[in-house]
């Protein structure tokens, strides 16, 4: 199990995998897994987390991430026996050995979580399909790819792009307010869209797997095959957790108001900033020759009184009880 620094992270996005420790290891244990390949790392925060359990299981971990941050090769720098492989998933997955579980949290899109299950798939002959483990299988990338570089997926499968574009949740195109993401697919839904999608065509006609999706942060799901030596124990685990209507509703209020708390941020960063230029603005007259002469010319005008003066710009920039 994770340990309690791992457990929850209130106030923040809630995207790492972390979070539903309880019941990704018990998964994990199930199998059980000597060999873990988690594909997308990028900081390190679950790698962090299976390290720790590795530990104590005597599993090996292996991080695929084409460029790791400065997070993830100090993680391995500190731990000689966490393997790093700097390759694409797609190169990746093709090389190494197959693993007993594989926890994909990479590309969010769905020509690349495809080609990730069929070169799978096809290294894993039988009944030797690794137990799989995915993230995001909810909004925003259920129905709706992002990208990373959208120049590494092929023009036929790469949805039209919304560059630098927000989105929230009930809005199928781009949004004034909402999470922000630099590459996206322009609007949601439709055939070869989305994470999700991905994994229900992949399984739409393979009566021999199981697909189980846990409605909570950002969405989490567990595929396997119906004839594992393991798919009783990790069906038991996963089961009640399946589609559960409680935590749709829940998932749904936590979008709900990280979102408005996210756009709430935004339109106060907007306003400082326009805040600041007419700072900028006020202090420039306060250093004007012309507007010097201006206010003279309107004292005269009004009688002594002028209409603007240097003095009341200079208690507009003190505020109160300046």
């Amino acid at each position: 199990m994770a340990s309690a620094q791992h457990d929850f992270d209130p106030g923040k996005w809630g995207y790492s995998l972390a979070n539903v420790a309880e019941i990704l290891f018990p998964c994990l244990e199930a199998v059980p897994a000597r060999t873990v390949v988690e594909v997308g790392a990028y900081k390190g925060e679950l790698t962090a987390v299976l390290l720790e359990w590795a530990g104590r299981s005597g599993a090996r971990v292996t991080a695929i991430e084409p460029k790791p941050p400065a997070e993830l090769e100090e993680l391995a720098a500190r731990n000689p026996d966490l393997e790093v492989v700097r390759q694409t998933s797609h190169r990746a997955l093709g090389e190494i050995d197959p693993p007993d579980a594989v926890i994909i949290d990479g590309d969010h899109n769905w020509w690349t979580l495809s080609e990730e299950l069929r070169l799978l798939d096809e290294r894993s002959p039988g009944a030797g399909l690794p137990l799989l483990m995915f993230h995001d299988v909810g909004w925003p990338h259920a129905r709706r790819d992002t990208y990373y570089d959208p120049n590494g997926i092929p023009e036929e499968h790469r949805q039209p792009l919304a560059h630098e574009t927000r989105l929230a949740p009930g809005n199928p195109g781009a949004a004034d307010h909402g999470l922000p993401y630099e590459w996206a697919a322009a609007c949601e839904g439709g055939p070869r869209n989305g994470v999700l999608t991905a994994l229900e065509d992949f399984t739409a006609e393979r009566p021999d797997l199981r697909l189980a999706v846990v409605p909570a942060f950002f969405g989490f799901a567990v595929l396997w095959r119906r004839d594992a030596s393991f798919a009783a124990a990790v069906e038991e685990i996963v089961a009640p957790w399946d589609r559960n209507p409680l935590l749709e509703r829940l998932e749904a209020n936590r979008v709900h108001h990280l979102v408005a708390e996210h756009a709430e941020s935004q339109r106060a960063h907007e306003l400082r900033l326009r805040t600041a230029e007419q700072e900028r603005i006020l202090r420039s007259l306060l250093g004007s020759g012309a507007f010097a002469l201006a206010e003279r010319v309107s004292r005269v005008r009004q009688g002594g009184l002028p209409a603007f003066s240097k003095e009341e710009i200079r208690r507009a920039l003190e505020g109160p009880g300046g």
